[in-house]
């Protein structure tokens, strides 16, 4: 007879019972179409802790550079909180503030609703098709001088619209 004691893991915490159940869901299956976005998940996943209950995440552009560019990481974002699996609390964007995010239990309800991913998968492919054009491909309108909107600037408005459809599905 051996001594040597079993090896128990024990997990705790309202977040841990979702993964086998995520794993499962059809809006896990879409996502897997963006493997990086897996890893970004993985990455927040590991951030959680019993203390936190999974709100007030951060994951930051540094922390992540190892493994991913920033771009494939912001692209992964977005698909994470397309398909409700991380809900953007707060927006970092200036002065090195950080963003902060939950994970949050969106993707059940989506899951249930073929309809609803396919228009937030065919918005993200389309935002995924704008990012790629390059900016001097990009006419700019032609009005008066003072009245022109720059070919960055048209593209960041229709990258933004894209991105507000994306996230009131």
């Amino acid at each position: 007879m051996s001594s040597k004691k079993k090896k128990t893991r024990q997990i705790n915490g309202p977040f841990y019972p979702w993964l086998v159940e995520m794993g499962n869901s059809e809006a896990m299956r879409r996502l897997r179409k963006n493997s990086e976005a897996i890893n970004v998940l993985t990455m927040f996943m590991t951030k959680f802790t019993a203390n936190n209950g999974g709100v007030n995440l951060c994951v930051t552009y540094k922390e992540a550079a190892p493994f991913i560019s920033a771009a494939t990481f912001a692209k992964a974002k977005l698909w994470l909180c397309a398909f409700g699996f991380l809900y953007c609390r707060q927006y970092g964007r200036l002065e090195r503030k950080r963003s902060i995010y939950d994970l949050i239990p969106k993707w059940r309800h989506l899951s249930s609703q073929a309809e609803k991913l396919d228009r937030i998968e065919c918005l993200l492919n389309r935002h995924d098709r704008v990012r790629r054009i390059p900016i001097k491909k990009i006419k700019s309108k032609q009005k008066s001088r003072r009245e022109r909107i720059s070919p960055r600037a048209r593209k960041h408005a229709v990258l933004w619209v894209l991105e507000q459809k994306i996230f009131e599905q």
